[in-house]
C-alpha cells in the first residue's frame, strides 16, 4: 500500500496529543518562578515592560495594561478548544468575586471573537477580557495553555504559570505574590 506511513503518523500524533493533554491537565508544567534568592534581569524599563502592552477588549477597543497601574493583576490566557481553559474560568471568576476590590483580573482569548464571547458568556465570566491579538502570551512567559501570569502593582511579571490551576492554589498564589 503505497500510504503505509499513516498508520504510524496518525498512532503518533495520537500518543502526543494524550500526553501533552495529561501533562496540562495534571499541571505538571508548574511555575516558572526565578529559584530562590535569584534576581531577574533588570533593564531601565523592567517595572513598566507590561504597562505598554496592548489588548483588545470585545468592542474593538484597544487596552492598555498601563490602565492597571499601581494595582497587581493576574492574566489568564484561554481558548474554547482548550478543555483546562474552560475548567479554571470559574476558579478566575469565584477569585474576581472574592478579590476584585484589591486585584484585577484579565482573560485574554488566544482565538478569535465569537468563539472567545461564546465562552465567556457560557461561563458567566464578568471580569475584564479580551483578544490576545499580539502574541501577548508569549510576551508573559506562556508556553502552554493554559497560561496564567501574577503581574505585581509596579508592572513586575512575578509569576507564569503554565497548566491547570485550582482556585486553591490561585489563592494561595495571588496571597503569597500579592499580600507578602
Amino acid at each position: 500500500m503505497i500510504y503505509r506511513w499513516r498508520r504510524p503518523l496518525l498512532g503518533f500524533l495520537f500518543i502526543y496529543v494524550a500526553g501533552a493533554s495529561v501533562f496540562l491537565a495534571t499541571g505538571w508544567s508548574g511555575d516558572s518562578r526565578l529559584p530562590s534568592g535569584a534576581q531577574a534581569e533588570s533593564s531601565p524599563d523592567a517595572d513598566t515592560k507590561f504597562y505598554k502592552l496592548v489588548f483588545e477588549d470585545f468592542e474593538g477597543t484597544k487596552r492598555s495594561f498601563n490602565s492597571f497601574a499601581g494595582r497587581p493583576f493576574v492574566v489568564n490566557f484561554f481558548a474554547s478548544w482548550c478543555a483546562p481553559c474552560v475548567e479554571e474560568m470559574p476558579y478566575f471568576q469565584r477569585l474576581h468575586e472574592v478579590r476584585g476590590g484589591t486585584i484585577q483580573i484579565i482573560g485574554l482569548a488566544v482565538e478569535g471573537l465569537r468563539p472567545a464571547r461564546n465562552l465567556v458568556q457560557s461561563t458567566g465570566v464578568t471580569y475584564q477580557v479580551g483578544l490576545d491579538k499580539s502574541d501577548l502570551l508569549i510576551e508573559f512567559g506562556g508556553v502552554a495553555m493554559p497560561t496564567t501570569a501574577f503581574v505585581s502593582k509596579d508592572g513586575e511579571l512575578l509569576e507564569t504559570h503554565s497548566g491547570i490551576i485550582t482556585y486553591e492554589d490561585l489563592l494561595s498564589r495571588v496571597n503569597e505574590l500579592f499580600d507578602g
